[in-house]
């Protein structure tokens, strides 16, 4: 007797089956796979973040003068009190227009003006084409963490609320309380400098903390 031989192997149904599950399976892993992701951004973020951060307080307790006829602390004074706020860039960007190298760049909007003291031109900042990423922009405003002499609150609907009102030479606190808040920009041709303070809060800031300058 003959035994026929029966061909092993897959019917059309096992195999979209397979698939099916491999599918399945590709789409189980990427979901669990996106909160990762999601986490790993969120903390390159927050090291940008902090950085940004800790080089705003470094140029603004820099020993470099940032000021032709006043101490820095004459200057940022001057600064927020001109307006009721003052504005500082911070970004990362090339060297020059054709090198990949990247630098950290940091300084006052070049439209910042006081009253009385002049700014160092390497005070401010010019670069804007060449930032290599976000821009972020720091608006300083004066706190209420001091003498109610020193200043005016204006109400909270107020963009800024608290004004300085007393002339440099007649401060006599120590330090200068300052909030700061980052907004985040995108760099490229659709940047401004010049807007307007209340579009500029129209935005919610990525972050907001409050410093001191001392004298």
């Amino acid at each position: 007797m003959f035994k026929r031989k029966q061909k092993k192997g897959f019917s059309l149904i096992e195999t979209v089956l397979s698939i099916s599950i491999f599918l399945v399976i590709i789409l189980v892993l990427l979901a669990m796979l996106g909160p990762v992701l999601s986490s790993v951004d969120e903390v390159k973020e927050a090291d940008e973040i902090s950085t940004i951060v800790e080089s705003l307080n470094s140029f603004l307790q820099a020993n470099s003068s940032l000021a032709v006829n006043g101490s820095n602390f004459d200057l940022i004074y001057e600064a927020v009190k001109s307006r009721g706020f003052a504005t500082i860039y911070v970004f990362r960007s090339y060297v020059s227009k054709n090198s990949p190298n990247i630098q950290l760049s940091i300084g006052f909007s070049p439209k910042e003006t006081t009253s009385s003291i002049r700014m160092e031109r390497s005070a401010k900042i010019y670069d804007f084409q060449n930032a290599a990423g976000p821009i972020y922009r720091a608006i300083l405003t004066n706190g209420p963490q001091m003498p109610k002499q020193y200043y005016r609150d204006r109400g909270r609907s107020a963009k800024p609320r608290y004004y300085l009102t007393t002339d440099r030479y007649a401060f006599k606190n120590n330090y200068l309380p300052l909030e700061i808040s980052l907004f985040s920009n995108d760099h490229g041709l659709e940047f401004l400098d010049s807007i307007q303070l209340k579009d500029i809060l129209e935005k919610k800031p990525i972050v907001t903390y409050f410093t001191v300058i001392n004298r």
